[in-house]
């Protein structure tokens, strides 16, 4: 059950994921910057889950991540499924990106685009509009500028890393 194939996951994997879903859990947490334009890091630790482990895996270690956030550091509003559902979708995205493919600045620019317009810009204000009952347009305006401005320093930031990883001895999880 815990061969290598590309189905399953070795207990090597499984220690490395879990490290990565408590690192994003933690970077989550934090941010810098006002209410109006707060700036996460929680990303490179999704972009990470994605890069070593694939759509599949990184879709199952999201889920987790969000459900355990919500268990072990709950925020005030509560557990809302929708940001589980963003969740999964933000580790098929990371996934299907960036798992054994080369990094590059276009690539990890094309991936933060569909993090940024799919799950942080479309099903985000989604679930916000849902819980709060404001009108999606009226959520919606106010964070196109806030995702463009995270569309530059994402991108940056997430190539960087990745570019580091991808040239260490820490390419692969193995």
């Amino acid at each position: 059950m815990l061969s290598k194939s590309r189905s399953t996951i070795t207990v090597h994997e499984l220690t490395w994921m879990a490290i990565l879903i408590a690192l994003e859990m933690v970077l989550s947490r934090f941010s810098i910057g006002s209410n109006a334009l707060q700036v996460g890091f929680s990303f490179v630790a999704m972009g990470l889950i994605g890069y070593y482990f694939g759509p599949y895996k990184a879709a199952i270690a999201m889920a987790i991540a969000d459900i355990m956030k919500m268990v072990i550091l709950p925020s005030s509003g509560g557990f809302f499924w929708g940001f589980t559902v963003s969740a999964i979708v933000s580790g098929i995205i990371y996934g299907v990106m960036l798992y054994n493919k080369k990094v590059t600045v276009v690539r990890v620019l094309i991936t933060t685009i569909l993090m940024v317009v799919i799950v942080n810009t479309l099903m985000n204000t989604l679930w916000i509009h849902m819980i709060s009952n404001v009108p999606y347009l009226v959520l919606l305006m106010p964070r196109l500028l806030k995702e463009a401005i995270s569309l530059v320093y994402q991108t940056g930031i997430l190539y960087l890393v990745l570019k580091w990883i991808s040239n260490s001895r820490f390419n692969r999880i193995n």
